[in-house]
């Protein structure tokens, strides 16, 4: 019993150590790839922020002060704030949408479950013949 326990981690020690290479590249592949998604989605967000801040600020005070001598400087105001909101909402959208959508090692987790279902099934057959 112990015998056979010790030869089943021995044959799943080999086989990780076979493909301790292959998990190590798979990862560091996997990662600059994530960091790179990223970093491109953080850039977008910021330039986004900083341009679409800067120029609907101007365009806000543009706004209202065209309205101020009139009797629609209250509901100028209001539109640009419910404008302001929608852009907000606008560009949440936008930073979700771009967002990565899986963890930077999905592809190294679905690959270490394959090649333990196939360790399994090989020492299945090595032990238990049909």
């Amino acid at each position: 019993m112990i015998s056979e326990r010790l030869r089943r981690l021995r044959h799943i020690a080999e086989f990780v150590a076979d493909r301790s290479g292959d998990y190590l590249e798979l990862a560091g592949i996997e990662l600059s790839l994530y960091r790179s998604a990223l970093v491109t989605t953080l850039i977008s967000c910021v330039a986004l922020l900083f341009c679409a801040l800067g120029t609907l600020a101007f365009v806000s005070v543009a706004a209202v002060v065209s309205f101020w001598d009139t009797e629609y400087r209250l509901l100028a105001a209001w539109l640009v704030a419910g404008a302001w909101l929608l852009i907000t909402l606008i560009a949440l959208a936008i930073a979700n949408k771009n967002a990565p959508r899986e963890s930077p090692f999905a592809e190294l987790s679905r690959q270490v479950r394959l090649d333990t279902a196939a360790a399994r099934s090989h020492h299945v057959q090595d032990h238990h013949p049909g």
